[in-house]
C-alpha cells in the first residue's frame, strides 16, 4: 500500500520532532500540535503586552517632555513674544517686520559671504578667506590709489564676478 500525502506530513512531523528535540517526543500529533499552538499564543500574548507597555511608556515620555518644554525659559520667551505681537497695533507691527526683514538680510549675507570663503578656499587657492566682495573692495581702492588702471580693475572684476 502506497503512503498518502497526510501520512507523509504526519511521519516528517515526528522524525522532525525527535530529531530536533522540541519537547514533543512521545506525543501524538494532536499533542504537538496542541503545545505548539499553546507556546505560539504564549508569544504572541507577550508580544502584544510588551507593545502595549511601550507604547505606555512613549504616551508618558512624551506628555513629560512637552511639560518640561512649556516650563522652560525659552517656551516661556516665544510665547511671551508671540503674545506681544499679537497685541501690537499695526504701526509697531510693520516697524517690527522691518526689523526682521533686516535681520533676516544679515542672516542671509552673512550665510553667504560664509560659503563664498569655503567656496573660494576651494576653487581659489590663493585667496584664503577672502570673499568676492573684500577682493572687489580691495581692487576698486587700488584703482581709486591709481595703483591698477581702469582696464587692469575691470578684467580682475571680471575674474571675480565669474567665480560667484
Amino acid at each position: 500500500m502506497k503512503p498518502t500525502k497526510d501520512s507523509k506530513d504526519a511521519i516528517s512531523v515526528e522524525n522532525a520532532s525527535q530529531k530536533t528535540g522540541d519537547g514533543f517526543e512521545g506525543t501524538s500529533k494532536d499533542e504537538s500540535f496542541s503545545n505548539l499552538k499553546q507556546k505560539t499564543d504564549n508569544a504572541i500574548k507577550k508580544s502584544i503586552e510588551f507593545g502595549v507597555s511601550a507604547s505606555q511608556n512613549i504616551d508618558k515620555n512624551i506628555k513629560e517632555g512637552i511639560k518640561k518644554s512649556k516650563e522652560s525659559s525659552l517656551f516661556q520667551g516665544i510665547q511671551d513674544k508671540s503674545n506681544k505681537l499679537r497685541t501690537m497695533d499695526d504701526v509697531e507691527k510693520r516697524r517690527h517686520k522691518k526689523n526682521i526683514i533686516r535681520s533676516l538680510i544679515k542672516i542671509r549675507d552673512e550665510f553667504f559671504s560664509l560659503f563664498e570663503k569655503f567656496v573660494g578656499r576651494i576653487r581659489i587657492g590663493t585667496q584664503y578667506g577672502k570673499s568676492s566682495v573684500d577682493l572687489l573692495s580691495e581692487i576698486a581702492k587700488l584703482k581709486e590709489l591709481g595703483i591698477i588702471s581702469e582696464k587692469e580693475f575691470e578684467s580682475k572684476k571680471k575674474e571675480i564676478l565669474e567665480r560667484i
